[in-house]
């Protein structure tokens, strides 16, 4: 994957507004011979000014390759958008090239501006780790991305990180890409026995975020700083780490035979128990599906309630390295539910990816998971998210109104 970075103006709304514009660039080899190129843009202000989003709302975003023909003249070949969800991007763009012009010379331009990079279809895709074929066929293997650690303590970091781990791979997930800043998480992970073993498997890879040079206009001294410095903004719906994470992993993944799934890290597939691998959601409870969007399921810690313990600290307390995932027994009491899903899919059959729902391609098949009754028998579901309602400083006052709804979250765990 090539990452190359441009600046010039766009128009946002009635103006006309000088960005810079980072392109990640990939490009996979197909049978025939010819190539599938994907892009993903994402744009920032130079300098942002008080009151600004972070990234404007550009009213178009052309991509363009330009080859030379045999006349010495250039001729484009527009990449494609691949569906809009959020306006500010990041944008996704794909193009066939023949491979009759896959060998040339490519220009990749934006709009009409005068700088343009040289690309070399055939020598990008030799840089994907797998090979410069396009993988289309056999089974799936899974992948999570996790964007937004919001524990400033990298020790406990770790540990979440573990257990969320050790309880996915049970699953039947293959790999983590975790997108982190600066190098204390990466070393807390390296020095956690757990995630140590993780690493050194494979199963647990890094990208930086300072590579990918996301600015730091989102990141507070502190969390709640940063959500409420999103929060004092018309599009604080707009979280550029996410969203700039969750589909940098698409593109990764693009073309590789993988599934990706979009969580927090206080946010857990869960499974009854006849479909405990994640491959069975898809070949056995919704097949033929493409992208499966499952509802959440808000869950506390049943022990901490008799306590004055954060569920944060009783983690901490009660976490073990020889079984990483047996913490998550105690967090077991149903407290409603969230219509709001998170997603797992083919990163081949979707286009944008936003914070919940990725833009689902013409042609794909998507399976909504829906839960908001407080009597649905969660045994009988085949697949949902548990999202881990509390653990970050929340503490439950509704308790007492709720019924005495629990569940495990995977059988295995008992």
């Amino acid at each position: 994957m090539a990452q190359l970075n441009y600046h010039g103006p766009v128009t946002s709304g009635r103006e006309a507004v000088l960005i810079i514009l980072h392109i990640l660039f990939k490009a996979k080899r197909q049978t025939d011979g010819s190539y599938l190129v994907r892009t993903v843009a994402y744009a920032e202000r130079p300098a942002l000014q008080e009151g600004q989003d972070f990234a404007p709302v550009p009213s178009k975003l052309n991509i363009t390759l330009q080859h030379e023909d045999q006349k010495g003249v250039w001729q484009p070949l527009q990449l494609s958008n691949l569906g809009v969800l959020q306006h500010q991007g990041p944008f996704i763009h794909e193009a066939n090239i023949p491979e009759a012009l896959a060998a040339r010379d490519f220009r990749l331009r934006v709009l009409d501006w005068p700088i343009y990079y040289t690309v070399r279809v055939p020598d990008i895709a030799k840089q994907n780790p797998s090979g410069p074929m396009l993988n289309d066929h056999g089974p799936f293997r899974n992948a999570i991305v996790i964007g937004d650690i919001h524990i400033t303590n990298v020790t406990l970091a770790a540990q979440v990180i573990a257990t969320h781990m050790a309880h996915h791979l049970a699953l039947g997930f293959h790999l983590y890409l975790l997108y982190a800043r600066g190098a204390e998480l990466i070393k807390a992970l390296q020095a956690n026995m757990v995630t140590a073993a993780f690493i050194a498997d494979g199963m647990l890879q890094f990208v930086s975020l300072d590579a990918l040079q996301v600015p730091l206009y989102d990141d507070g001294s502190s969390y709640e700083e940063m959500i409420k410095h999103r929060h004092d903004r018309s599009s604080s719906a707009y979280d550029s780490i996410k969203l700039i994470a969750y589909n940098h992993a698409s593109l990764a993944l693009w073309g590789e035979r993988f599934r990706l799934a979009v969580l927090d890290i206080d946010e857990m597939w869960s499974s009854q128990k006849a479909f405990t691998s994640v491959n069975s959601w898809f070949d056995r409870c919704f097949p033929g599906s493409d992208v499966i969007r499952a509802s959440r399921v808000n869950m506390i810690c049943d022990v901490c309630m008799q306590t004055d313990v954060s569920e944060l600290h009783y983690f901490q307390q009660n976490w073990q390295a020889a079984d990483p995932s047996k913490v998550l027994q105690s967090f077991s009491r149903v407290m409603g539910f969230n219509k709001d899903p998170k997603s797992i899919f083919d990163p081949a059959k979707i286009g944008q990816v936003w914070l919940h729902a990725p833009f689902v391609l013409s042609g794909s098949v998507s399976t909504d998971v829906l839960i908001a009754d407080a009597a649905t028998d969660l045994a009988q579901e085949c697949a949902f998210v548990v999202h881990l309602r509390d653990l970050f400083g929340k503490r439950t006052q509704d308790a007492a109104i709720m019924p005495d709804k629990y569940h495990q979250l995977v059988h295995r765990h008992n």
